[in-house]
């Protein structure tokens, strides 16, 4: 969960969340649409656009679309991401715990009930990439902003899943149990990168790509983080990338076209077990760079 200034959405909504009202992190500058996302690309799979605006989430594409990889363009720096929810929960009921978790105060049994009822697929900001949707069923699109939590209209995907490969990439980022990142040191400044949240990792997670400082560590970065607007500036440059949110198991593709330089790995979805802290205030935190 996201949110639209910078990210943190719940479950990727609280983590938008989070991240929009850090006052350590850069509003994105670029978020994506990179050449990497090629016309034979797009031909291979179903399309859906999506963007969030201030009456709602619009999404097309949806009609006749069954389960397997689509391809996903957001428009607009709003976050759009994708759910499929348990029996029993609503989206009603997402909204309400999502929104009981701001960052200044989590309400940590919300925000369990939120990551246990829901399964998150991904998304993106102002950018392209794929996404799967892994069986028939319905799904909804949502968005996290500084007013909280929206839910767009549902809609039904069918099945069986279409077989479909996993697009070119130029590398990995993986997010590993012990709120840990694996993957690729280094990745094309220009391209394209899978993005997999491993099942074992046991809680949602989303990628914040963070210029620094040629030179920093993944220890000043956090100690920045923790000191907030009190500290020294933080070592942070223009470029930015921020990813929807995934449920444990589940992988998407991100195209992306940044400054290269030195980048930081970031996760800021709320730490359940730590009353909502944000992962990368905890650690999980990786410098890469790109060329």
């Amino acid at each position: 969960m996201h949110v639209p200034t910078g990210l943190r959405r719940v479950v990727a909504v609280v983590c938008a969340t989070a991240l929009a009202s850090s006052p350590v992190l850069l509003a994105p500058t670029t978020a994506g649409a990179s050449g990497a996302a090629t016309t034979s690309a797009r031909a291979a799979m179903p399309h859906l656009t999506a963007k969030a605006t201030k009456r709602g989430i619009n999404v097309k594409g949806t009609d006749g679309l069954r389960a397997g990889r689509v391809h996903l363009t957001v428009k607009g720096p709003a976050t759009v991401e994708f759910v499929t929810f348990a029996p029993g929960y609503s989206s009603d009921d997402f909204v309400s715990d999502v929104n009981k978790c701001p960052p200044d105060k989590c309400n940590t049994k919300a925000l369990r009930r939120a990551i246990e009822n829901t399964t998150i697929i991904g998304g993106t900001s102002d950018g392209t990439g794929t996404i799967v949707f892994p069986k028939a069923g319905s799904y909804a699109p949502f968005s996290i902003g500084e007013r909280g939590a929206v839910v767009g209209r549902s809609f039904d995907v069918g099945g069986p899943p279409r077989r479909s490969r996993t697009p070119r990439v130029d590398g990995s980022i993986i997010a590993k149990k012990g709120l840990s990142w694996g993957g690729a040191s280094s990745l094309p400044a220009d391209g394209r990168f899978l993005f997999k949240n491993r099942g074992n990792s046991g809680v949602p997670h989303f990628v914040q790509l963070q210029q620094v400082v040629e030179g920093t560590t993944a220890d000043q970065v956090v100690d920045a983080l923790l000191a907030g607007e009190g500290g020294p500036p933080p070592p942070f440059l223009a470029g930015t990338l921020t990813t929807g949110t995934l449920s444990p198991g589940h992988s998407m593709t991100v195209d992306h076209d940044l400054p290269p330089g030195a980048y930081a790995v970031m996760c800021f979805f709320p730490d359940p077990d730590m009353k909502g802290m944000p992962h990368a205030f905890m650690g999980m935190v990786r410098i890469i760079h790109l060329t």
